[in-house]
C-alpha cells in the first residue's frame, strides 16, 4: 500500500517538475512518456509479461506471471468497467510467489478487441471469458477467478454457469446486486451524471473522490491530459453501460447466487460510494459457502487501496481450497 501511494506521489512530482520548465503544450509528450514509464514500472514490480492471444475474430491482451501446473494454482483476474489489466499489478505481485497469475483486459477494454457492435451484456462478457480461458489452456488443471466491480459481476455469473474446473471464486465489491441504500454514484446516475465517464478535469477529480477513500494526489491539469485517452472511447463505453443496465442484466449476479457452488471469498470497501457495502451481507447470505470481509479505510478500489490486505486474503483463500479441488478433479 505504501509503495502504491509512493508511485502516485512520484508520478505527480515528475509532472509538477516538468511544468516549471515547459509550457503545457510541450508537456503532453512528456506526460505520455512518464505514464508509459509508470505503467512499465508497475508491470516490472509484479514480474509480469504482457502477452497476446489472437483468435479468428478476437484479440485478448493480458499480463501473466509464472506458468500453470497441477501444484501451482492458476488465478484469473477480471477488472472493473473502464479500467484495465494494470489495475491488478500489486495483487499480482503478492500472489506471484505462490500462484500462476493472469490479468486480462476485459472485452472492449485496454488492448483487447473493442467492437461497438458486439454483445457487451454480462452474458456476452461471460462467453468471452470462457473463450479466453479455453484459448490460454487453463482449464486443464482448473483455476481460481477473482473479479472486481463489473469484473466481479462477470466472475460470479461465470461461476454459476461454468462450475467445472473452477476451484474458487473471489468477489470484490461486485456490481449486479440490488442495493439496500442509494450510493453517491447511483444518486448521480439518477440525476443524469455518470461519474465513470468524466469529460473534464473537474469531473475526473469528482470521479476519483467517489471511487477512492483517499483521492490520489494528482493535479487537475494532469487529469485533463490523462482524459485524452479516455474520452475518445466514451461512445463505446456508453453503449456498453446501456447494455449492462438492461433489466435482464443489471442484477443478474443476484439471480445467479443460488447457483454458485465454488468456495467464495467476498470483500467490500467499508466506505464504497459506488456500490452499496450492504452487498457483502447479500453475498454472505445467499452463497452457500461464502466468507465475507469488510475492509476499513477503503472505497471502491479494493485492489489498489487495500492491495496488501486483499492480496493476503485472496492468497489464503486460494491455497486453502486449491488442493481439495485438484484432488476432486483428478
Amino acid at each position: 500500500m505504501e509503495m502504491e501511494w509512493l508511485a502516485w506521489v512520484l508520478l505527480a512530482a515528475v509532472l509538477l517538475f516538468t511544468t516549471i520548465f515547459l509550457r503545457l503544450g510541450g508537456l503532453v509528450p512528456l506526460f505520455d512518456a512518464a505514464l508509459a514509464i509508470y505503467l512499465r514500472w508497475r508491470q516490472f514490480r509484479c514480474r509480469a509479461t504482457k502477452k497476446c492471444i489472437e483468435l479468428s475474430d478476437y484479440k485478448f491482451m493480458y499480463l501473466e506471471h509464472g506458468s500453470a501446473s497441477r501444484e501451482r494454482p492458476t488465478v484469473l483476474l477480471l477488472h472493473g468497467f473502464t479500467s484495465g489489466k494494470e489495475e491488478w499489478s500489486e495483487i499480482m505481485r503478492l500472489l506471484g510467489s505462490a500462484c500462476h497469475v493472469i490479468a486480462v483486459d476485459m472485452p472492449g477494454h485496454g488492448e483487447t478487441t473493442r467492437n461497438p457492435r458486439g454483445d457487451h451484456s454480462i452474458v456476452g462478457a461471460v462467453a468471452r471469458v470462457r473463450q479466453f480461458v479455453e484459448a490460454v489452456g487453463i482449464l486443464e488443471h482448473g483455476f481460481h477467478v477473482v473479479g472486481s466491480s463489473w469484473g466481479g459481476h462477470v466472475a460470479g455469473v461465470y461461476a454459476s454457469k461454468y462450475p467445472d474446473r473452477l476451484h474458487s471464486l473471489t468477489l470484490m465489491c461486485p456490481s449486479g446486486l440490488e442495493p439496500k441504500n442509494i450510493t453517491r454514484f447511483v444518486r448521480a446516475l439518477m440525476e443524469g451524471r455518470n461519474y465513470l465517464l468524466p469529460v473534464d478535469s473537474e469531473e475526473f477529480a469528482e470521479f476519483l473522490s467517489c471511487v477512492f477513500y483517499r483521492q490520489p494526489p494528482l493535479p487537475r491539469w494532469a487529469l485533463a491530459i490523462g482524459l485524452r485517452d479516455r474520452v475518445p472511447h466514451y461512445p463505446f463505453f456508453e453503449t456498453v453501460f446501456d447494455q449492462l443496465m438492461e433489466p435482464d442484466q443489471r442484477f443478474l449476479l443476484q439471480k445467479s447466487l443460488v447457483d454458485i457452488k465454488a468456495a467464495t471469498l467476498a470483500m467490500w470497501g467499508k466506505y464504497d460510494q459506488v456500490l452499496d457495502p450492504s452487498g457483502l451481507e447479500i453475498l454472505s447470505k445467499e452463497i452457500s459457502n461464502c466468507e465475507g470481509h469488510s475492509l476499513d479505510e477503503c472505497g471502491h478500489t479494493v485492489a489498489i487501496e487495500q492491495a496488501a490486505a486483499a492480496g493476503n486474503l485472496i492468497k489464503q483463500h486460494i491455497l486453502r481450497h486449491h488442493q481439495n479441488s485438484v484432488v476432486n478433479i483428478h
